[in-house]
């Protein structure tokens, strides 16, 4: 970064980068290191890179340490994708010596054994890694001061803003609540302190009020930053590195060192939009649903009956496939050609398990041996779902006596064949 802001750095590498016993000499070789191909982040090998990001509120604020934004990042550098998953903070986990709690309680917990930002990272990690069945070597955190101080730095970002909201409930910086606070639909350009309210926003009426479009808003801005830093080349500018660096040094916290954060930058820096697919794990899913405590009347989210942790880990190792499939947006036209028609139910599941949305069409045809897929719209994910979940062959062919609207219809399945998983497999495998 330069001579200077290497100098400069050196006064601030001990609040930054965490859980290193090392000198600021060893942070800079690591950074040589990294720059001369010899640095290699944990999981690259195999192909993924997991970090998990964390925003708390910061000193000033009521639970400083309380995790209020949870993302898992899983980076694939071979393929060239991001998938960023939200998990709620009111999800009950298990916290170990601590019980059972709210998520967000993780990192506070971690943190204030002996005020350690690594502790509170590795409690965090931990508790995420228990629940999503990954490897969670890394973490970053950010108060909402350095996140608002951040975003004015770079200029401020553009954000599309999906529905018009109103939040009139949104703190201030005391006990009370600022006025009320509107977003427009449309495209925004947002300064720090009304991209934080974007973010943070979850009191408002209709959709915008859930967890999930919450976490939708927290990645949009997380992906207008980097937009905004990669169109300003932010890393040739000393200048804005410098007054960056002073923001960071006090509000941002990580266990990676600084070679290794070079590393994640060179393989991320030319990604785009289309290289990140944004996902959140919440009620919509059908994994998890709301609970109202007995012992205190708490709101939480935990597993639905239904459900086992070996879903919730599917949910996770899945996201790739499940973000593609909720880009595409796929319609299925789904037919049992079988005398006893007991098939339709259980593909039907297991395709809306995918989040594809499925209609019963009638087929008059003679009964088939195995199951197959026609496809109508080139929807790659959506097919190698079908063809995956279901054993199904696909055919070149429409179905004899179907009238095919491509307007209305991606994919069309004939089942004839009992070879389908239960709902409860592996998704994509």
């Amino acid at each position: 970064m330069g001579g200077f802001l290497v100098v400069r750095a050196a006064n601030l590498s001990s609040k930054i980068f965490v859980g290193h016993n090392s000198s600021f000499f060893d942070k800079l070789s690591s950074v040589v290191r990294s720059e001369i191909g010899g640095t290699r982040l944990v999981g690259e090998s195999n192909g993924q890179i997991n970090v998990l990001l964390l925003g708390i509120g910061g000193a000033g604020h009521d639970g400083p340490y309380l995790s209020d934004t949870i993302i898992v990042a899983q980076i694939r550098p071979q393929d060239n994708k991001i998938t960023l998953i939200s998990i709620p903070r009111d999800y009950q986990a298990n916290l170990g010596t601590a019980g059972y709690r709210k998520i967000n309680d993780a990192f506070s917990e971690g943190y204030l054994k002996h005020n350690d930002w690594n502790e509170g990272g590795q409690a965090a990690r931990n508790v995420v890694g228990q629940l999503s069945g990954l490897d969670i070597p890394y973490f970053a955190v950010v108060d909402f001061q350095g996140f608002q101080k951040a975003i004015d730095l770079v200029g401020g970002v553009d954000v599309t803003v999906d529905r018009t909201f109103t939040d009139y409930s949104y703190p201030d910086s005391g006990t009370g609540y600022l006025p009320p606070v509107t977003f427009t639909a449309g495209q925004e350009h947002m300064n720090g302190a009304r991209a934080l309210i974007f973010a943070r926003s979850r009191h408002a009426a209709g959709p915008e009020g859930s967890d999930f479009a919450r976490s939708q808003r927290q990645q949009k801005i997380i992906n207008a930053f980097k937009a905004k830093a990669v169109d300003l080349n932010l890393i040739t500018d000393a200048g804005k590195i410098n007054s960056l660096l002073s923001v960071i040094g006090d509000h941002v916290h990580t266990n990676l060192d600084p070679g290794e954060m070079l590393r994640l930058y060179n393989l991320t820096k030319n990604y785009g939009k289309d290289n990140i697919t944004s996902l959140s794990l919440d009620p919509t899913t059908g994994i998890i649903c709301p609970q109202i405590l007995e012992t205190n009347g708490a709101y939480v989210l935990s597993l639905c009956p239904t459900k086992t942790a070996r879903d919730l880990k599917n949910f996770f190792k899945d996201s790739f496939t499940t973000g593609k499939l909720g880009e595409e947006k796929s319609v299925v036209w789904l037919a049992d050609s079988t005398p006893k028609q007991t098939l339709y139910n259980k593909a039907a599941k297991q395709l809306e398990a995918g989040g594809l949305t499925v209609y019963q069409i009638s087929y008059k045809g003679a009964a088939l041996q195995q199951n197959l897929v026609y496809q109508v719209n080139d929807k790659p994910a959506t097919l190698n779902f079908i063809k995956n979940n279901l054993n199904a062959n696909e055919v070149t062919l429409p179905p004899p006596g179907v009238k095919i609207d491509p307007a209305k219809v991606d994919a069309i399945v004939i089942l004839g064949s009992d070879t389908i998983p239960d709902v409860q497999s592996d998704i994509g495998q």
